[in-house]
C-alpha cells in the first residue's frame, strides 16, 4: 500500500510540474503581452463548461476534482460556494447570452432552493448549508444571485424567496449596522466565527435586491452595514482583502454617489495591490497575492473587488484607476496561467473533464467549484472593464 501511494504522490508531482511548466511558458509568451477582451471571454466560457459538465441532475455541482487521479473526492458540500456559482454562471450569461449558462443558472438555482428554510413567522428563510449553520454569507449569496435572475431571466425568477431571504438580512442587523453572522437555529447556539466576507455578501445581495424592488429598507440596511465597516476597518493596523465590500460600496456609490464609499473601495483597491507579486518574485509568481505561494481563488477573488474599484476610480476620474488597471491586467495573467487547456493538459488522465477547471494553485492541481467560480466573474469583469 505504501508503495501504490508513493507512486501516486510522484505522478501528481510530475504532473503538476508539467502543468506548471506549461502554465508560467504560457504566462510568459503568450497572456502577458496579448490580453485582450476576447480571450478573456474565451477563458471565462471555458471555466462555464467545465461547470455545465460539472452539473449533476439535481442542480449540484461534483465539488471538488482532483485531475491528477481524474477521481472526484468526497467532501462535505458548501452551499455558499454553490450560491456564488449560480451567480457566476448568470454573470457569464449577461456577457455572452449563451442560453447554456442560463440553463444551468437555473438548474443550480432550483438546488439552491431545496436549502431555503422558512422561519416562524413564514414572512423569512434561511439558507440551510451542509454542516447544520445558517450562514450570512449563504442567504447574502443566495439573495445576490436570485436578485440577478431576476434582472436577467424574468419568467423564472422567484421574488417570493428573495424577499423572504433579505428580510431574515435585515432580522440579523445589529444597531450598530454589524450582522451576525449566522441566524441562530435554537436558543442559546453560539454565534460561532465571524467571516470577513459575509457582511460584504450580505449588503450586495441586499442592494441587487433593492434595485429591483425599490424597498428602501434593503438599501438603508446596506448603508449602515457599509457604513458600520467602512469605520470598523479604518481602525484596524492594515485594511483586508475584502472584494465582496468592494462590489457592495461600488453598487452604493452609483446609487447615491457618496463620496466614502468611493473612497474606500479605492483604498481597500490599493491595500490589495501592495501584496501583488510582480515580475521580480518567484517565476509563475506574477500577479498572484502574498503571503505565501499565490493561488488562484484569493487572485480571481481579489480581481473581483479590484474590477469594482477600477470602475469607481473611473467614475470619479480618480488617478489610481491607471493603477488598478495594471494590477488588474497582471492578475489576469496570473488567472489564465491556472487554467486547464489542451495545451497544458496532454498529461493528466482525463484532458478533457479538467478543461476549463481552474487549478488551486502553483502547488496544487485540485479544482473546486469555487475555483471556477471567482474566476469566471472577475475574467468576465476584467474583459469588460478594461477591453
Amino acid at each position: 500500500m505504501r508503495i501504490v501511494l508513493q507512486k501516486s504522490f510522484l505522478l501528481a508531482v510530475i504532473l503538476l510540474s508539467n502543468a506548471s511548466g506549461a502554465a508560467n511558458a504560457s504566462l510568459s509568451s503568450a497572456y502577458a503581452p496579448e490580453l485582450n477582451r476576447g480571450q478573456l471571454i474565451a477563458a471565462a466560457r471555458a471555466g462555464g463548461d467545465y461547470l455545465i459538465r460539472m452539473q449533476r441532475r439535481d442542480g449540484s455541482f461534483h465539488y471538488y476534482y482532483d485531475p491528477a487521479q481524474d477521481r472526484f473526492e468526497s467532501r462535505r458540500y458548501n452551499i455558499v460556494r454553490h450560491a456564488g456559482t449560480a451567480l457566476s454562471l448568470l454573470d457569464l450569461y449577461a456577457a455572452t447570452r449563451d442560453g447554456r449558462y442560463l440553463e444551468s443558472s437555473r438548474r443550480a438555482i432550483t438546488f439552491l432552493k431545496t436549502r431555503l428554510k422558512s422561519v416562524r413567522s413564514g414572512e423569512a428563510a434561511y439558507v440551510l448549508d451542509y454542516d447544520g449553520k445558517a450562514k450570512l454569507g449563504a442567504n447574502g449569496l443566495a439573495l445576490a444571485a436570485l436578485a440577478k435572475q431576476i434582472e436577467l431571466d424574468r419568467k423564472t425568477a422567484d421574488r417570493k424567496s428573495a424577499a423572504r431571504l433579505a428580510n431574515l438580512i435585515l432580522a440579523m442587523q445589529r444597531r450598530d449596522g454589524s450582522f451576525e453572522s449566522r441566524y441562530r437555529l435554537r436558543t442559546g447556539d453560539p454565534e460561532g466565527i465571524a467571516s470577513l466576507y459575509y457582511p460584504g455578501e450580505a449588503i450586495l445581495g441586499l442592494i441587487l435586491f433593492y434595485r429591483s424592488n425599490g424597498d428602501k429598507r434593503l438599501l438603508d440596511c446596506a448603508r449602515r452595514g457599509a457604513d458600520y465597516l467602512i469605520e470598523s476597518q479604518r481602525m484596524l493596523g492594515a485594511l483586508p482583502p475584502d472584494a465582496w465590500l468592494m462590489q457592495a460600496l461600488e453598487a452604493l456609490y452609483n446609487i447615491g454617489r457618496e463620496k466614502k464609499y468611493a473612497e474606500h473601495s479605492i483604498a481597500l483597491a490599493e491595500a490589495m495591490i501592495a501584496d501583488q507579486y510582480s515580475e521580480s518574485d518567484p517565476a509563475g509568481y506574477s500577479g498572484g497575492f502574498g503571503p505565501g505561494p499565490p493561488r488562484a481563488t484569493p487572485a480571481a477573488a481579489r480581481a473581483e473587488g479590484l474590477v469594482a474599484a477600477y470602475r469607481v476610480a473611473r467614475s470619479t476620474g480618480d488617478s489610481r484607476a491607471a493603477k488598478i488597471a495594471g494590477s488588474l491586467k497582471a492578475c489576469a495573467s496570473f488567472q489564465l496561467a491556472q487554467q486547464f487547456s489542451v495545451r497544458n493538459s496532454t498529461s493528466l488522465p482525463n484532458p478533457r473533464r479538467a478543461a476549463g477547471g481552474f487549478r488551486e494553485g502553483l502547488t496544487s492541481m485540485k479544482i473546486r467549484i469555487d475555483f471556477v467560480q471567482h474566476n469566471i466573474s472577475s475574467l468576465v469583469g476584467i474583459a469588460k472593464a478594461l477591453y
